[in-house]
């Protein structure tokens, strides 16, 4: 499996190798000098994390009832080494403007999450929630002008999220 599907098919439902996962934060690390790799793992949980001094970079927790990925505005290029580069794609024309990105799966109630945290001058602070028969989209503004269009980046969130649904939790 390349190094981009581990987090993927956590996502899915496997349970990845952490030793396969801990190599690709490493290689993440490695463009983020003076950053450092933490770990953690028992039975059922695997944690892992880039910090640079106090701050988290990327952090990752895949458990039985949770998978949840976070990702800084500093490493937000990270989001294609970890399977999702729908997400980067999608953000991408914004991403000088993103503080951090937040997806993740609860399996108990079988819902998506995806936050981003924008600037909340050029892009806002916005929350999606997916689940079988239900979604929810709200931001802290919608903008729209001749040169941009805040609510076309949330439509194209709300398609990935939908997207992201169907192929992590199930059938919309």
């Amino acid at each position: 499996m390349d190094q981009a599907g581990y987090l993927r098919e956590a996502f899915r439902g496997s349970r990845p190798d952490p030793k396969s996962i801990e190599n690709v934060f490493k290689s993440i690390s490695s463009r983020a000098p003076g950053s450092t790799v933490t770990s953690a793992s028992s039975e059922s949980t695997t944690y892992l994390g880039i910090q640079l001094g106090n701050e988290v970079l990327l952090d990752l927790r895949i458990s039985p009832v949770v998978v949840e990925v976070y990702a800084s505005g500093k490493l937000l290029d990270a989001l294609r080494d970890l399977g999702l580069p729908e997400l980067l794609e999608t953000i991408g024309r914004h991403s000088p403007y993103i503080r951090s990105v937040a997806i993740s799966k609860a399996i108990p109630s079988g819902t998506l999450y995806l936050i981003v945290q924008g600037d909340d001058v050029n892009v806002p602070n916005i929350r999606l929630v997916v689940a079988r028969d239900f979604y929810d989209l709200s931001s802290s503004f919608c903008r729209m002008s001749p040169s941009e269009s805040t609510c076309a980046l949330l439509s194209r969130l709300l398609e990935l999220g939908a997207s992201y649904f169907k192929e992590f939790v199930g059938e919309t």
